[in-house]
């Protein structure tokens, strides 16, 4: 059997598992809207009992065109052991939106998080923020620029911690590494609405010191994010007063990362996410 075909079985068998936990796990509350006029919904995944739990909120990836909160229900079949409640949020896809829209979406479902932990055994107070790849560059926008949190009444303060996997944090380095192997990055152009907007949709243009602790992983065999991104960004944060912890793993690359953490025994990637959502806020 190639390496792809097992590839290719294991993300199937990862598929299977995860949508039958979807529907048959019994703290679930799915699809929940989380503003009146956004077409887009969330997923919770409650804790069986107790509160006070700290809360993961993870974007899901797939170059802002891919993908949906239903096919990451893995994310919170592996977490929930970990003692954590986790939020799963959908936000609308190019090409029927921009990043601005989108990090809006995400910005009015963190809000809602924020709002409502509680009813479901989460401490709102400790309230990590995820993603891996786009969903990365989203979540870091929505946090970092006020432009996506202060419409909701909510602001970066009320942030516990910020973990990113594989993220795009900076269009422009990311433009200039896809140019150098031969691509023109047309829906990251597309959903930015060209390269002069590259600079506000990089969350490496938004580093300050009063933003809270982040810790980016990131593989170092990475050929779709290099992970000259995150070391840049890293420094970046460090440099504005920022907390900030780079984790780079010895090779893995960019989907396999996450997809290799979904199928092993509690592996690198889980222990490091849960040491960090349980250590933010104590």
């Amino acid at each position: 059997m190639t390496i792809k075909r097992r590839s290719t079985l294991r993300l199937l068998m990862i598929y299977l598992r995860a949508q039958w936990f979807r529907a048959t796990y019994p703290h679930l509350d799915r699809d929940v809207s989380f503003h009146p006029e956004m077409d887009v919904g969330l997923d919770v995944y409650a804790q069986p009992e107790g509160a006070g739990h700290p809360v993961l909120f993870f974007i899901h990836g797939g170059r802002w065109k891919d993908f949906s909160k239903d096919l990451f229900a893995p994310v919170a079949m592996k977490l929930l052991p970990e003692e954590m409640v986790v939020v799963l949020p959908d936000h609308t896809l190019h090409p029927h939106a921009r990043y601005e829209q989108m990090a809006r979406e995400v910005g009015a479902a963190l809000s809602w998080v924020i709002e409502h932990a509680a009813r479901y055994g989460g401490d709102p107070g400790r309230v990590v923020v995820a993603g891996h790849s786009s969903g990365a560059h989203l979540a870091a926008l929505a946090v970092m620029d006020p432009r996506f949190m202060t419409p909701f009444g909510h602001s970066v303060g009320e942030v516990c911690g910020f973990t990113g996997i594989s993220g795009a944090y900076d269009l422009e380095a990311q433009y200039a590494y896809e140019r150098s192997i031969g691509s023109q990055a047309p829906v990251m152009t597309a959903v930015t609405g060209g390269r002069e907007h590259f600079a506000a949709a990089s969350p490496i243009t938004h580093v300050r010191a009063d933003l809270p602790p982040f810790r980016l992983i990131h593989g170092s065999d990475d050929r779709t994010v290099p992970v000259e991104i995150s070391t840049a960004f890293h420094r970046a944060l460090q440099a504005a007063g920022a907390r900030s912890e780079l984790l780079i793993y010895p090779g893995r690359g960019h989907s396999e990362l996450l997809i290799s953490a979904l199928s092993e025994d509690r592996p690198r990637l889980l222990r490091d996410v849960s040491a960090f959502v349980h250590g933010c806020g104590v």
